[in-house]
């Protein structure tokens, strides 16, 4: 039979190269005792509780081609951490004849052995949602100590061990160029076209996150205006992850979130930011729905 390998690790890091190519070691020796041909190898280096993973998804497309017969895991867990997604691989490889081996156990269609794979989906999703839980716990906790826990510090500090101390580059006189402007009058998009036309690297471009786009918005400025990590506080836990499987997140109220004032040096003082809150809201813009008129879809000019 014709074999697809699929191998996945959790994270970026170099270290978990060697965990790949373990896997793959392992489904080469495998393949060779079933005596499959290997036709492709697939590989990821993301959760396995997200769908949208680039080697999965061309695992899929692939095999929806007919270019494989059996896919090769080393666990349902490196295929999804998620019991839809679980379920849906199941039902697309029926649907293409494409056979699942899962050296875990979970799932061997070759073998006909499928009646363990309703609880490995389940556990393998609840154990994500307690690592989640206990990840979300631990990060609280450092909050809670005046601790900034994100994984990309806010534009124009750097975290060293979880404190916040000003950059010595030029995002700091960009952030008080920001609120100087606001202040002064300047538009949140005016200040962005500015700032794009100048070429000034945007905050994603610093951070160096994949596909950063060197255009400022003025959803940009407007983040950056309301961020209180300006001021010299920390307000963390502002947002959630829905569930364990979903990438969407919701916004957490004032109560909800973890709020540590003066925890690091600020770039801009507490009444400057205050001064531009105000001014914000100030200038958010309340339209009155229009009133229904009474002839509304009743009445018609004889024109139209």
């Amino acid at each position: 039979m014709r074999c697809a390998i699929y191998a996945r690790v959790s994270t970026l890091l170099d270290a978990q190269r060697t965990s790949i190519d373990n896997q793959i070691d392992i489904f080469r020796n495998y393949a060779a005792q079933q005596n499959w041909e290997i036709v492709e190898i697939y590989t990821d280096k993301q959760s396995g509780t997200k769908g949208n993973r680039p080697g999965l998804k061309a695992l899929i497309e692939d095999g929806k081609a007919g270019m494989y017969d059996v896919i090769l895991a080393k666990e349902l867990s490196r295929l999804a951490r998620n019991g839809r997604l679980s379920y849906e691989l199941r039902d697309i490889c029926q649907f293409n004849n494409i056979h699942i081996v899962c050296l875990d156990n979970s799932i061997n269609t070759v073998e006909g052995n499928v009646q363990n794979f309703g609880l490995f989906a389940w556990l393998y999703e609840n154990e994500s949602a307690n690592s989640s839980r206990r990840n979300k716990q631990a990060k609280s906790a450092k909050a809670q100590r005046g601790l900034f826990v994100g994984s990309n510090a806010p534009y124009g500090y750097l975290s060293d061990n979880g404190i916040l101390k000003i950059k010595n580059d030029n995002t700091p006189t960009i952030i008080l160029r920001i609120f100087q402007e606001y202040l002064s009058g300047t538009g949140m998009d005016t200040i962005a076209k500015n700032l794009t036309e100048e070429a000034i690297p945007t905050p994603a471009q610093v951070a160096k996150k994949v596909n950063a786009s060197n255009q400022w918005h003025g959803s940009t400025i407007k983040n950056i205006l309301s961020n209180r990590h300006y001021c010299g506080d920390l307000a963390q836990s502002r947002t959630e992850t829905i569930t364990v499987t979903s990438s969407r997140r919701r916004e957490l109220d004032d109560e909800n979130q973890i709020i540590i004032e003066q925890t690091h040096e600020a770039i801009i003082p507490k009444e400057t930011f205050n001064a531009v809150q105000a001014l914000i809201q100030s200038r958010t813009r309340t339209a009155t729905a229009p009133k229904k008129h009474l002839f509304t879809n009743i009445l018609y000019c004889e024109e139209c």
